[in-house]
């Protein structure tokens, strides 16, 4: 019985030390022209030492009830690059929160960051704006 339950002890302890702790975190920024906001949103995991899992990215559009607003999402390494990119139909109405999928596990050394980029509908030239979130 005794030796059982070292075992088992050992077991735990084993099982314990091999867990992977992960530290969740979630960033927001916005950005406005002409009146319309957009609003971004991002979820992440410190995965590693050396790598960030990117879960989502969300957008708000606020302030502009146009129904052919555009938005565009990437999660880009510090050179610009696209590692992860939604852009959307000529369709996004105001008012509305949208959730994207990411699923990227991301090297640290490309030193990530999320764009969000907004073209608001209105009368006359269509204005823009981007948002930034450093993970």
């Amino acid at each position: 019985m005794l030796r059982a339950a070292s075992i088992a002890a050992i077991g735990l302890a084993v099982m314990a030390g091999a867990t992977t702790t992960t530290s969740a975190a979630s960033k927001y920024s916005s950005c406005s022209s002409r009146g319309g906001i957009l609003s971004i949103g991002t979820e992440y995991n410190l995965a590693s030492q050396n790598t960030i899992w990117v879960t989502n990215a969300s957008f708000t559009i606020e302030r502009n009830g146009g129904h052919h607003n555009n938005v565009y999402l990437a999660v880009r390494k510090s050179d610009g690059r696209d590692v992860w990119a939604w852009p959307s139909k000529d369709n996004v109405r105001g008012g509305q929160t949208k959730t994207e999928k990411v699923h990227k596990r991301i090297p640290r050394s490309y030193r990530p960051y999320l764009k969000g980029h907004a073209t608001f509908d209105v009368l006359g030239p269509d204005p823009s704006c981007a948002a930034y979130i450093k993970y």
